[in-house]
């Protein structure tokens, strides 16, 4: 890219001052005697002159050539103009004004190297010249984004803040140049000033809010900071302005992703798949609705796409049976599961999803068996262990599990979530809980805020007696996990021995109402009735 096309790629609008017609510059020519007495105070294209007296061009020669320079350049007599520029500056030797323009002119024609060593000649006549500046910041900023040296030797790390300190100077003293925050906020955002980079892109998207790559560059400086939640708000609104923005709608969806906001993660990939339509976001949407809950509509989306292509696809295959196997479709998932493997037998997705489906069948001995391959194949996959130690479990061999979790550790003392399993599975069993707390305070070390970590640790001290203790974290867990079947009857569970029946009903429904992992629905139902006639006395 040159540096005029960098030039015009930061511009959001030409600023009104800058736009001046062809035809009032030439009448300019014969009006303006008075612009410029030696071509001195004022921004280069900043005030129109106040329609003096007409003058002639021996009366006040350096204006004359300064603003016929402008009308040739308007003419795109481009070498007339620089000659007329060069006219100005000998009759005004002393003029940062002329020398400024024509360092502008010069950049605008991407003559890179008289463009900086004119506009420095202009700053060394005066160094707050706000267009000398502002040519010498926008060139920086432009071969150090392009990573090309101005001079042999020169520190290409150093651009940036010469940039960045030129453009500062020429900044005016009230009102903005939206071109110029622009270039700022990207100028901070490469260098990772965050803080900076949101201030003056937060001025670019409150005056253009309709301009969404401004908007892509202040979410990207509140990403860099951390605040995300900040982010989606800048692209929620962009997209009000410009909901054809394919790569805004894709960037929500993302951050919603993380949020775990599924539901609106997978609509915002159906808005991205409307704005640009060649673009197949498919894939990424019925994930989402898999992640959702809603694997109808996943399942149906996937299938969709799937008769289109001509051929197979592993992922598509995988989340296709996954939706199958959620929607207890056991012999359609069962012979996707058949494809994946058959076209791509290296894919161990093809024999996790079978796995999967011998759990669901309540076939734990040989899920347990089929685990214990996967494993295998996949030693460093973690996730495997954890599904491997949960069939344990049920098929009562409490010491395998915790054998496995242990296994872990040793590869790993420092994994948190080997930590907070091995606590919570000796609480869940009433087993050595001292050392169940421990582990959990561990892993709660590492991920201080981690709400699955919090509810093991309220869980131990449940199962302690400590009811005083359980209380904060349970109830912190459950406030961040409301939708977990398990965390808010384990809050049921310490409500009901607090004998705050009410509040005992309240977990128990919401236990009910949640995602139905790990619990017994006719226990918890009995439960409410229980609490519920507490309530009553």
């Amino acid at each position: 890219m040159s540096v005029s096309d960098y030039i015009t790629s930061v511009c959001v609008l030409r600023a009104p001052e800058v736009i001046i017609v062809s035809q009032m510059r030439a009448f300019l020519i014969v009006i303006a005697g008075v612009v410029l007495s030696g071509i001195g105070a004022g921004t280069a294209r900043a005030a129109m002159p106040q329609a003096p007296a007409a003058a002639s061009p021996a009366e006040a020669p350096a204006a004359y050539y300064f603003i016929l320079g402008r009308h040739l350049e308007d003419e795109r007599k481009i070498e007339e103009a620089i000659a007329a520029h060069k006219k100005a500056i000998a009759l005004a030797p002393d003029s940062a004004e002329a020398r400024a323009e024509l360092a502008a002119l010069y950049a605008r024609q991407d003559r890179v190297r008289e463009a900086l060593e004119t506009a420095e000649a202009a700053l060394q006549r005066d160094p707050a010249n706000r267009e000398a500046n502002r040519i010498i910041g926008t060139v920086y900023a432009a071969l150090s984004e392009q990573r090309q040296p101005f001079r042999p030797g020169d520190d290409l790390t150093q651009y940036s803040a010469k940039a960045v300190a030129a453009l500062e100077k020429s900044r005016r003293d009230a009102g903005f140049d939206i071109n110029l925050e622009l270039l700022l906020g990207r100028l901070h955002l490469a260098a990772r000033n965050y803080e900076k980079a949101i201030g003056s892109l937060r001025k670019v998207v409150d005056d253009q809010p309709g301009y969404p790559e401004g908007a892509m560059l202040l979410a990207a400086a509140q990403d860099g900071a951390g605040l995300k939640d900040d982010e989606i708000r800048t692209l929620e609104t962009a997209l009000r302005y410009s909901p054809a923005f394919y790569r805004g709608h894709l960037r929500v969806a993302e951050l919603y992703e993380q949020q775990r906001r599924h539901a609106d993660a997978a609509a915002a990939y159906a808005r991205a798949a409307a704005a640009n339509p060649r673009v197949d976001v498919s894939s990424r949407q019925a994930a989402a609705l898999l992640n959702a809950g809603k694997s109808a509509e996943a399942r149906d989306i996937l299938q969709a796409v799937m008769q289109k292509k001509t051929a197979p696809d592993a992922s598509l295959l995988y989340m296709l049976g996954q939706a199958q196997r959620l929607l207890k479709e056991g012999d359609a998932a069962a012979a996707t599961a058949q494809k994946l493997k058959a076209a791509f037998p290296q894919d161990g997705r093809g024999l996790y999803l079978e796995a999967q489906l011998l759990r669901d069948r309540g076939r734990i001995p040989e899920a347990i068996t089929a685990f214990q391959d996967l494993m295998k194949r996949s030693p460093e996959d973690a996730s495997l262990v954890y599904e491997y130690v949960s069939l344990l479990e049920k098929a009562g061999r409490l010491a395998d599990a915790e054998r496995a979790l242990r296994d872990l550790l040793a590869k790993d003392p420092l994994d948190a979530n080997a930590l907070n399993s091995l606590g919570y599975l000796l609480a869940d069993h009433g087993q050595r809980l001292d050392e169940a707390v421990d582990l959990v305070q561990r892993a709660l070390k590492i991920e201080p805020a981690n709400p699955s970590f919090l509810d093991s640790l309220g869980w131990a001290y449940f199962r302690q007696g400590k009811l005083e203790l359980a209380d904060a974290p349970l109830t912190q867990a459950a406030d961040q996990l409301p939708a977990s079947s398990t965390v808010n009857e384990h809050l049921g569970d310490l409500r009901l021995r607090q004998e705050r029946y009410a509040d005992a009903v309240t977990a128990f429904e919401r236990s009910l109402a949640g995602d139905g992992e790990s619990i017994d629905r006719s226990k918890v139902e009995k439960k409410v009735r229980d609490a519920r006639e507490r309530v009553k006395k």
